[in-house]
């Protein structure tokens, strides 16, 4: 778990300093150091429940911003306003799910399902030909997809993972590090590629 944790740390601080040294779309600087700095947190601090509402708020602000302005053409004030009402979950989150032993991540959920349901649209926009995408992009979003999938599952198990015994519920959060270093890697790749255009 340490060295996923290490490995995605490091991940992102190179698409970090490679995103401001290219200067890149303050949008995607933010979003790549905004992420670093959870990973951190999450790895030296001791309370870091309260890191997933944030966390996949950023995802999903990130990924919805690219998927709905680049490829659903919306407006980005409209795009801005819908993204404030979204912080609602995570605030709610925030204030009310405070206790680890009745720990409940709705709004993660929410977020994640948000997310999965902005990338089926895009593909469903390309196999009905109303998109054109790049091989490498199809695999990206994809890829992504598959994530958010798995996190999903795990998300609804989450209070059971976090308060059952570490040997039989290590080995699930070993492999949602896995596919998070999988995530963070496209990701990265993801932002150098249209880092300039966001």
């Amino acid at each position: 778990m340490d060295a996923f944790s290490s490995l995605c740390v490091l991940v992102l601080f190179i698409g970090l300093t490679y995103s401001i040294l290219k200067k890149h779309s303050f949008i995607s600087i933010i979003y790549l150091g905004s992420i670093l700095a959870i990973e951190m947190i999450a790895m030296y601090g001791k309370v870091n429940l309260f890191l997933f509402s944030i966390s996949y708020y950023i995802h999903l602000f990130f990924l919805g911003y690219y998927i709905l302005i680049h490829f659903f053409r919306w407006k980005k004030p409209i795009f801005f306003c819908i993204s404030l009402l979204f912080l609602i979950p995570m605030t709610l989150s925030l204030i009310f799910n405070t206790e680890i032993s009745s720990y409940q991540s709705y709004d993660r959920l929410f977020y994640i399902f948000s997310i999965i349901i902005l990338l089926i649209a895009t593909l469903f926009r390309f196999f009905d030909g109303k998109l054109i995408l790049s091989n490498i992009t199809i695999t990206t979003l994809l890829i992504i997809l598959f994530y958010f999938g798995i996190d999903f599952i795990i998300a609804l198990t989450t209070n059971y993972l976090i308060n059952e015994h570490l040997n039989l519920v290590g080995w699930i959060w070993l492999f949602r590090a896995f596919c998070l270093l999988l995530f963070y890697i496209t990701l990265v790749n993801l932002v150098w590629k249209t880092g300039k255009t966001l």
